[in-house]
């Protein structure tokens, strides 16, 4: 058994040695070292052919030498080398980005907008409409100059009251045009309670631009707008019901209220893709051919009057267009009728506002009191109805 031992460390040996390449020359081959391996190993089963425990072979009757059993040949594999398997790299997740304590979007010029033509040392006074879109509610907050034309306007106006995140402020300062004809621009940011200045969402300043036109040169000068009612802002003051004298409704209504009901949804998106400030839905009792009403107080309508608002539906949760299908109303009891239809829209969701524009002037002089309404037709499946900034103005 030592012997066996001994014999197959040889034979280890010899290919351990026969792998190694030589000196001035090649290696062997794969066949070679196989074949090597293969005698060497046949050569040692031949020695030991016949031996018993430790004793020696014993040579066959007749003294004949018995002719060795041949040993099978000796294959040797290839080693296979381990590959490494890579290991997949995690995806990091998004880090949302936290809102701003301090930011602003402009909303619309309510006065002068710009290229207003004003004669030399004119006073007038410049209204912007903006919303606190940022996270911290505007206290004791200021309108600031910034640079360009100051025209003899203070350096800063107090805003008035409080404005919370999502409100909307009308900001003014009275200014006097220079007395020298040409275009002027003065640029103006917000200052908060600590004296950090700010400007709207993209950094930058609201302005005013006038041109001032020597009177000489006969200038004409356009009609001052002017807001006779605000559907949008006057919506808590109204009366809501789901049908004209119905049942009375609450605002802002709750968005889950099966009678119908009406909100602000000012950070929600349209159909065409877009939020838009100053957004009033208006969705009526889910029912068949159910109703929403919100009456508004009476107004007197100046001379060319115009009602104008966007109509559209609320986006569904996936940003698409829903089923909303609704006919949209404008009525008013005026001085001379019980009650009068200005308008009438037929809308799907389609993915677009519709833009409407009635012309009052017929009814200069008179008293009207206003009514928005939304008829759900045969279904009230997501008649998520809204009206874009609907108001009674003047051009």
């Amino acid at each position: 058994m030592q012997k066996r031992w001994f014999i197959l460390m040889a034979v280890l040996f010899v290919l351990a040695a026969c792998s190694l390449p030589q000196s001035g020359g090649t290696a062997p081959s794969q066949d070679a070292l196989q074949t090597a391996a293969a005698m060497t190993v046949q050569a040692a089963l031949t020695q030991t052919t016949g031996t018993q425990g430790g004793g020696e072979a014993t040579a066959p009757a007749g003294g004949e030498q018995a002719s060795p059993t041949p040993a099978p040949a000796v294959t040797v594999l290839p080693t296979a080398v381990p590959t490494s398997t890579p290991v997949p790299t995690a995806t990091p997740r998004p880090t949302a980005t936290p809102k701003p304590c301090n930011l602003a979007t402009f909303v619309k010029d309510v006065t002068v907008p710009d290229g207003t033509t004003f004669q030399p040392g004119a006073h007038f006074t410049k209204t912007w409409r903006l919303k606190n879109v940022g996270s911290c509610t505007w206290h004791n907050y200021a309108l600031v100059f910034d640079s360009g034309k100051q025209m003899s306007a203070p350096p800063s106006v107090a805003l008035p009251g409080t404005v919370a995140p999502g409100q909307v402020v009308d900001v003014s300062v009275d200014m006097i045009a220079p007395n020298t004809d040409g275009t002027y621009k003065g640029n103006w940011r917000l200052r908060d309670d600590k004296g950090v200045i700010f400007g709207l969402t993209s950094g930058n300043p609201f302005w005013v631009e006038i041109k001032v036109v020597s009177a000489t040169a006969s200038p004409t000068l356009p009609p001052a707008a002017m807001m006779v009612l605000d559907f949008y802002a006057e919506a808590p003051q109204a009366m809501w019901s789901n049908d004209n004298g119905g049942t009375m409704l609450p605002f802002p209504g709750s968005d889950g209220d099966s009678r119908g009901f009406a909100r602000y949804v000012d950070a929600y998106m349209l159909e065409d893709g877009q939020a838009h400030p100053r957004a009033l839905e208006t969705h009526p009792e889910w029912v068949s051919d159910g109703y929403i009403v919100g009456a508004y107080e009476p107004v007197t309508l100046p001379s060319h009057a115009h009602f104008r608002a966007k109509l559209g539906f609320l986006a569904t949760a996936d940003g698409g267009c829903g089923a909303g299908d609704v006919t949209f109303r404008l009525v008013a009891r005026t001085t001379n009728s019980a009650g009068v239809t200005l308008g009438e829209w037929h809308k799907t969701c389609n993915g677009s506002l519709l833009s409407v524009d009635v012309d009052l002037s017929a009814y200069a002089g008179q008293q009207a009191a206003f009514m928005l309404i939304v008829n759900a037709g045969a279904s009230s499946a997501q008649d998520w109805a809204v009206w874009v900034n609907p108001v009674v103005s003047t051009p």
